[in-house]
């Protein structure tokens, strides 16, 4: 799989999980909530974000690479 692709399927997969939380925060409104979102959800999507980033960099380094071996 490219670099492209799993950036794909790392964004869907991210937005997916954003769309499932907004839902169970209809329902689920209370302290625990809350905290749920703040200690894990808010760090994944730092994480997510970073490691996309850090794909978006991957992928142009190996696109060199395949450049200088040519």
């Amino acid at each position: 799989m490219s670099m492209s692709g799993s950036k794909g399927l790392l964004t869907l997969a991210t937005r997916n999980l954003q769309a499932r939380w907004e839902e169970t925060r209809f329902s689920w409104r209370d302290r625990k909530a809350r905290e749920f979102e703040e200690l894990y959800l808010e760090e994944l999507m730092t994480s997510v974000n970073s490691a996309l980033r850090v794909i978006d960099e991957l992928d142009k380094l190996l696109e060199k690479v395949h450049a200088d071996c040519e």
